[in-house]
């Protein structure tokens, strides 16, 4: 559930150790209209938003807001930087991917590990499969026993 906008950022306001006075002083602003913003009468432009998530040190403005990247309906919402990666991984050759995948799926295993978080189910399992590693066609002898060395290397 998302929280709401004005009491999140009043919230933000006095964790940071804040008066409502204090504030619209220092960006000299009027009290009726920093107060609207308080009670959701009124929000703040992108770029005071900005000045203020600065001023109460706040790192990760999508969070601090209730976004977590999915949208009401439980759909995906993907951001720039998350489309840009899989412009890159559509280009690539299946060895590309495979390599991707492999590297992908035992970051996402020592981080979750060490955060200790569970995973989001996903909608439908079934659409999802494991993308194998295997032996490249036409590799010489070396490399293909290099490539089993590393499959039984657990430090990989």
């Amino acid at each position: 559930m998302k929280k709401d906008f004005a009491e999140t950022l009043k919230e933000m306001r006095i964790r940071a150790g804040y008066s409502q006075k204090e504030v619209y002083e220092m960006f000299n602003i009027r009290q009726s209209t920093f107060s609207a913003w308080e009670t959701g009468r009124a929000e703040p432009s992108a770029d005071m938003l900005l000045k203020l998530c600065k001023l109460y040190h706040v790192k990760d403005i999508f969070s601090a807001f209730g976004y977590n990247g999915y949208n009401e309906d439980g759909s995906i919402q993907l951001n720039l930087k998350e489309i840009e990666h899989i412009e890159k991984y559509r280009s690539l050759d299946p060895h590309g991917k495979e390599m991707v995948d492999f590297t992908l799926l035992k970051e996402w295993e020592r981080s979750t590990a060490e955060q200790k978080v569970t995973p989001i189910p996903l909608k439908d399992e079934a659409a999802y499969y494991v993308n194998a590693a295997h032996p490249i066609e036409g590799a010489s002898e070396e490399d293909k026993k290099f490539d089993e060395d590393i499959m039984h290397d657990e430090n990989f």
